[in-house]
């Protein structure tokens, strides 16, 4: 699987190169709707995008956590057949640039075969440039436009459910729901969290059910992970693949069973802390220090607070068991990787 480019300006493309434009927080099936499209136009596809998100520097005040980190979004573009992701610094400066002079200095001189974008794509400074500013603008500089429609979320989840646009929005409302079968649905893959995982007070493996304690970045960072609601999960857990990171013990995906919470049975915690139990194996303590991502498949239950250990052992035995039937390890090792992530064919 090749990586795609990264490019920080508009200089020109490869040729015979589509472009999809637009944020791209998720690459949900909207997205790759949009990929799809292009395709039918050139040889390679770009995805044009802005970094930071605009929403960071337009509203700061409202913070934004995203679906996807720098790592994860590479990955998932080069498991999608992206060649190139154009990452535009986007700043006051730029928020100030009209959207002709956009179209001028960057759409332009990208020089791509076609451009791709949604009805409500919106760009330049006030957001007054659209689509149809585009099919305007464009095939004077030989740059073909296609304007897709959004995808609705009835059918992908449900084709009696009520029709609602598919967007990054509506995948962060789900994961922050904990409704993570919604957003793998929308997703067309699971939600994933990066996070390292680091030393905890073991009292998981006191318990016989040891964990690995994810840190997943400070809870008010903008860079921190966007993680589901408190609960009990079903989830797959797998090694972040990286040629700057030492090799890990860790061969993944594995099937495991996740809690977020802050252990109400015991002292508990001020915070929600991530553990992740890995289904009949013992990694003992070979993850220490090293990266790891939480693929979230179903949320079991809520928390809650036991009257005793015995009590909580034997909800955890539940747990797994739930667990192990959702994820279908049924191979001889009890591990059944699921579709790459990304994997256009989800």
């Amino acid at each position: 699987m090749r990586r795609p480019q990264i490019r920080r300006d508009s200089s020109p493309l490869a040729p015979s190169t589509a472009v999809c434009l637009g944020a791209f927080d998720g690459l949900h099936l909207g997205h790759r709707a949009l990929i799809e499209r292009a395709r039918g136009h050139a040889e390679h596809v770009a995805l044009v995008t802005f970094d930071p998100h605009p929403q960071r520097v337009l509203a700061p005040d409202r913070p934004l956590r995203l679906l996807l980190t720098a790592e994860q979004r590479e990955r998932t573009a080069a498991a999608l057949g992206i060649d190139a992701l154009v990452l535009l610094p986007f700043d006051a400066a730029l928020a100030r640039v009209s959207a002709e002079d956009f179209v001028r200095d960057h759409l332009a001189r990208l020089a791509p075969t076609a451009i791709v974008v949604g009805t409500d794509f919106r760009f330049g400074a006030g957001r007054r440039g659209d689509a149809a500013m585009l099919q305007a603008l464009l095939p004077s500089h030989g740059i073909a436009v296609e304007v897709v429609e959004p995808v609705e979320s009835g059918p992908v989840l449900n084709p009696s459910a009520p029709q609602h646009k598919l967007s990054s929005s509506a995948v962060r409302d789900a994961v922050v729901a904990g409704d993570v079968a919604r957003a793998h649905a929308m997703l067309g893959r699971p939600h994933a969290v990066i996070g390292t995982v680091v030393e905890g007070d073991r009292r998981g493996r006191t318990l016989g059910f040891p964990t690995a304690n994810l840190e997943t970045g400070p809870p008010r960072h903008a860079e921190a992970a966007l993680l589901p609601a408190v609960g009990v999960y079903a989830v797959w857990l797998a090694p972040v693949p990286s040629p700057l990171r030492a090799p890990t013990e860790l061969v993944g995906p594995l099937p495991a069973v996740a809690n977020l919470g802050t252990n109400p049975t015991f002292a508990g915690a001020r915070t929600p802390r991530l553990e992740v139990h890995v289904i009949d194996r013992d990694l003992g303590d070979t993850l220490y220090g090293t990266t790891v991502e939480v693929w979230f498949v179903e949320r079991l239950r809520d928390e809650i607070r036991f009257s005793g250990v015995d009590a909580l052992v034997a909800q955890i035995k539940l747990d797994i068991d739930s667990a192990r039937a959702r994820l279908g390890t049924a191979s001889d090792d009890g591990v059944l990787a699921p579709p790459m992530i990304g994997d256009p064919q989800q």
